[in-house]
């Protein structure tokens, strides 16, 4: 049987606690339209260049998610390590289970850190694209990949991303300014450190349609120089772990 609160905590991954208030606010804000091709502010813009410009990133998020289609809740802790163009180590943990992803460039491996049992599939050719393979596989979204894919897409002119200034804030004790960014699908509203290169303090995202129908709220904090190895995405399996199907690796002991 599969544990419905594990699966839907890693297809709402990005997540922190103390943000009821955020959200009634992202669902309530609208980004003010924009005519012809949007353009980034330059706290956004910042950003993009930072992403793209960099090899590696290495962050930890505290999440807390809610879905009053599946009327559950969960909230735990999660640590990224990744590297372009496709290798990571996803490290996930929850009240009552912890996974890690881990992506050499060739094999996606996921191991159930409890049960020691793992499954592997092939990886894919980006980052993106392997978010969207565990997404299949497992119900896995991690919208902050998609927040900076829709970053790309205002920054090329689509006119359906739409951008809103909502003025400065603090998050955790730092300064942050806050936008509204929102895509034909997916609504996010974004605190962006004030120093360069404005890195997400947090990020708050839903559905366009329905925002609460599966909401997504995060904290964050990076390492801003890291320092990565080849070794960081290997996966080599613990002593007594078994390899098995990606179903059995998320099936509650239950």
């Amino acid at each position: 049987m599969f544990n419905r609160v594990v699966v839907f905590v890693l297809f709402c991954l990005f997540v922190s606690p103390a943000c009821a208030q955020t959200a009634m606010e992202a669902e309530n804000d609208v980004p003010a339209a924009q005519g012809g091709a949007s353009t980034l502010p330059p706290a956004l813009k910042d950003l993009r260049a930072h992403v793209d410009a960099e090899q590696t990133m290495d962050f930890k998020t505290s999440f807390h998610t809610s879905s009053n289609v599946l009327n559950i809740q969960s909230e735990g802790s999660a640590h990224f390590l990744v590297r372009k163009p496709n290798q990571f180590r996803i490290e996930v943990s929850t009240h009552n289970a912890s996974y890690e992803y881990v992506s050499d460039g060739t094999v996606l491996t996921i191991y159930n850190i409890a049960q020691k049992s793992y499954a592997q599939v092939a990886a894919r050719a980006n980052v993106q694209g392997n978010m969207s393979l565990i997404a299949g596989l497992m119900g896995f979204q991690a919208r902050i990949f998609d927040f900076f894919a829709a970053l790309d897409q205002a920054s090329d002119g689509l006119s359906s991303v739409q951008i809103t200034p909502k003025g400065a804030g603090t998050v955790g004790g730092r300064e942050c300014d806050r936008f509204i960014v929102t895509s034909m699908v997916e609504k996010w509203d974004v605190s962006l450190e004030m120093p360069a290169p404005h890195l997400p303090c947090k990020l708050v995202s839903g559905d366009v349609d329905d925002p609460s129908a599966t909401l997504q709220v995060n904290e964050f904090t990076w390492e801003k120089a890291p320092s990565l190895t080849a070794d960081t995405f290997v996966f080599s399996p613990p002593p007594g772990s078994k390899k098995t199907d990606v179903g059995s690796v998320l099936a509650s002991p239950e």
